[in-house]
This record gives C-alpha cells, structure tokens and sequence, in this order.
C-alpha cells in the first residue's frame, strides 16, 4: 500500500522517500525502486507480523539524517500499529516538521487486541 501511494505521488510530481525497517537479511539500507522511489531501511529487525520493539530515542538520529539528506519537509505515517511511525512522527514534531497520520481498520473483531486497534 505504501508503494502504490509513492507511486501515485511520484506521478503527480511530489518527491518520495520512505523510512521502514529491515526486511530479514535481504533489504536493508537505502535501495532505489521504481520511479526514483528512495526507500531507506533502518536496522531494526521486526519481532512479530512486521512490528517492531518500541525504540524511542535511537530512531531521531537516523530520522534526523534522512529528513536533512533528503529535505523533508512533510513526514507521513502509516498505520497506528507501527511503534516506529509513533517514534517518526514525535520527532518530526519535535524537528518543526509538519505531519499527517493514514489509520486503516484493517483488523478483525474477535480478540481483545483488534478491538482495541480499531477503536
């Protein structure tokens, strides 16, 4: 989903730079893919479906270099199940950037956790 919305920015003119974590021993550090789409992956390795550990403070180094790298000037983040967008998005506040939040119900209704995800 990700990549089909920097696509569609890409093709309206917007420059496009993603922040994600690593893929298993196969994605990490910065990799070009279609269209120009610059892709960095941080070194944080994800623990269960894709999420990884709450880390706080050693993201902003890594976020800091890529916003300035890159000239960033609006930071987007995905999904409310994401403790590194949490992280991206509090310090991009704290950079003076301006951010916006995309939250999908994409979660069953039968356990606790999914219910408390979709509120």
């Amino acid at each position: 989903h990700i990549w089909s919305l920097a696509q569609c920015l890409l093709r309206q003119g917007h420059r496009v730079v993603v922040l994600t974590h690593a893929y298993g021993g196969e994605r990490h550090g910065v990799r070009y893919m279609t269209n120009g789409l610059k892709v960095y992956y941080a070194p944080w390795v994800p623990l269960f479906q894709n999420c990884t550990l709450p880390t706080f403070f050693p993201l902003l180094p890594l976020l800091r270099e890529v916003v300035l790298r890159e000239r960033i000037e609006i930071v987007h983040g995905h999904q409310d199940s994401s403790s590194m967008m949490h992280e991206a998005l509090f310090h991009a506040q704290t950079l003076g950037l301006r951010t916006c939040f995309t939250s999908h119900s994409l979660f069953n209704l039968y356990d606790n956790g999914s219910v408390h995800l979709n509120k």
